[in-house]
């Protein structure tokens, strides 16, 4: 592996397309949502995943930095906004209905996984086995090898 760190500084173009169709069609059918996070750098990974375990709060995500798809572009995070404007994670919010939506538009949705479900969570790793391969791959050939196999 390198001994240099990459850098990603932006989502794959598959993933803003689907992320603005997914949008779109959440909107068209009455739901109020908005991208709360996308691309992550590993130092924002790292701080998110100390949330609860060294520093104060719940824990929020099971993995560190290059674990998780937001460092390699191919994954964001949709979130509800309440009738003010503001976030919201209620659990009245309609997540199966915009996982689906999701869903149609090519992303896989957190909300289905049966260890640590993330509702707002939707990913796109095309051909890339699992997060561990993507990192090597990173780390030996660049992101553009990475995002070929999307």
């Amino acid at each position: 592996m390198s001994d240099t760190i990459p850098k990603v500084t932006a989502l794959h173009p598959r993933v803003i397309d689907s992320l603005g169709q997914l949008i779109n069609e959440a909107k068209a059918r009455g739901l109020s949502v908005g991208l709360h996070m996308g691309l992550r750098t590993p130092e924002q990974q790292d701080a998110l995943y100390a949330s609860g375990r060294t520093k104060p709060g719940a824990i929020v995500t099971n993995a560190p930095a290059w674990m998780s798809w937001h460092q390699y572009g191919l994954a964001v995070d949709i979130v509800f906004k309440d009738e003010k404007g503001n976030w919201t994670w209620s659990d009245s919010c309609d997540w199966n209905g915009l996982g689906t939506i999701g869903e149609l538009f090519g992303f896989s949705w957190g909300g289905k996984w049966s260890r640590f479900p993330d509702l707002p969570h939707f990913q796109m790793i095309g051909k890339i086995p699992n997060v561990k391969e993507a990192k090597r791959i990173l780390f030996e050939k660049g992101i553009d090898a990475v995002w070929a196999l999307v």
